[in-house]
């Protein structure tokens, strides 16, 4: 379990990937997830590739039934991961949804 000062150390760094546009590279639907993740499937999960030419696997959100299509525009925002903590956290991160 990661404790306060973690998670606060991993927060202050967000903001220097919010509103970095990019494009899917490619996708996939996960319907069978890892442990901590039971609550949120399906979900969709991408490769992106960012202005800067770096990639990245990211959760992609905001697209409800539609798939996403490869070469599609996204963008980087802040969402809340995972459940809050038996201590009270909410961690948040990043993740990214369709332009």
């Amino acid at each position: 379990m990661n404790n306060p000062p973690v998670i606060w150390r991993r927060h202050k760094e967000l903001h220097k990937h919010l509103g970095k546009k990019g494009k899917v590279i490619t996708w996939t639907k996960i319907f069978v997830a890892p442990e901590g993740f039971e609550s949120e499937v399906p979900y969709t999960c991408a490769i992106i590739e960012l202005a800067d030419k770096s990639r990245a696997t990211v959760q992609v959100v905001d697209v409800g039934d539609s798939e996403i299509k490869e070469g599609q525009k996204v963008e980087v925002v802040l969402r809340r991961i995972g459940k809050a903590a038996p201590d009270g956290l909410i961690q948040y991160g990043v993740k990214v949804r369709p332009v």
